[in-house]
């Protein structure tokens, strides 16, 4: 059976392991940047199955008009189960005012659109800096042994 919270925050090292094993191409190497990631996002919701996280949300909102997902990782086992949906659907209870918008990941865009989300072609974005996210190939191959802990 699985569990929902917005009260239960998971640990560094469990976001960590299930950002490796989604795959999520964040910055799993860097427990302090996930740690900063989590600490400055007003949203955070998580799927637990007893004790082992298996999804998360994470995103910010001012609570009256504008949200942004930032991050929704469901472990692959638990992919197609409808994790997913129940996270993002506990996105409306707390904020009915809020329109949500999100970037979704390649791997993840058509999904999206299968769980009731728009298509938007009014959107921008401004790089990062710092350089370009690794292929998903090599994310897996370079953190597989931090995946296993998912």
């Amino acid at each position: 059976m699985i569990t929902y919270s917005s009260d239960r925050r998971p640990t560094v090292e469990a976001i960590r392991a299930l950002y490796a094993a989604a795959p999520l191409r964040r910055p799993v190497a860097d427990p302090e940047r996930i740690r900063r990631m989590f600490e400055g996002s007003n949203v955070v919701i998580s799927a637990w199955a007893e004790e082992r996280l298996v999804g998360v949300l994470r995103g910010w909102t001012d609570g009256a008009f504008d949200g942004y997902v930032c991050d929704l990782a469901v472990h692959p086992t638990f992919q197609k189960s409808g994790v997913g949906r129940a996270l993002l659907a506990m996105l409306v209870p707390p904020y009915p005012e809020v329109r949500w918008v999100l970037l979704a990941a390649p791997l993840a865009k058509d999904y999206y659109a299968r769980v009731g989300w728009e298509a938007l072609d009014n959107a921008w974005v401004l790089s990062r800096p710092k350089g370009a996210l690794p292929s998903y190939a090599a994310f897996q191959a370079e953190h597989s042994e931090l995946a296993a802990r998912a």
